[in-house]
């Protein structure tokens, strides 16, 4: 079954899905999961139903596998991850960005980057 997609704007700086790089201003297609994933970074232009089902799409419902993750984090050096995951409030995201590290590089100052931004979403 084919997932839902909705339209986005790129409301950050930049944003990077499918492998492709996207600015503040680009409109692109994304699948809705992915919404709620990136707060701050997309902002959707139109609702294609006329319900609020899409604005609901990333309620953290849905169950993320480190084979899902664009960027994976084995594509980004230190300081990209630290940009990547400073926009992420699901605690279950980050810890998903967390085990990816750890099955690849298991670089130590990224996985304290992760931690760091646990820390100040737990409290």
């Amino acid at each position: 079954m084919p997932e839902t997609t909705v339209t986005v704007r790129v409301a950050g700086a930049q944003f990077r899905f499918d492998r492709e790089q996207y600015t503040r201003g680009d409109e692109l297609e994304v699948p809705e999961r992915i919404v709620g994933r990136h707060p701050r970074t997309l902002e959707i232009v139109d609702d294609v139903n006329g319900d609020e089902e899409a604005a609901d799409a990333g309620d953290g419902t849905d169950e993320l596998t480190v084979d899902d993750l664009d960027p994976h984090p084995k594509d980004l050096d230190v300081p990209g991850l630290e940009d990547r995951i400073a926009d992420v409030d699901d605690v279950s995201l980050l810890e998903t960005i967390k085990e990816a590290e750890k099955q690849n590089d298991d670089r130590t100052t990224a996985k304290n980057a992760i931690d760091s931004r646990l820390n100040e979403l737990e409290g």
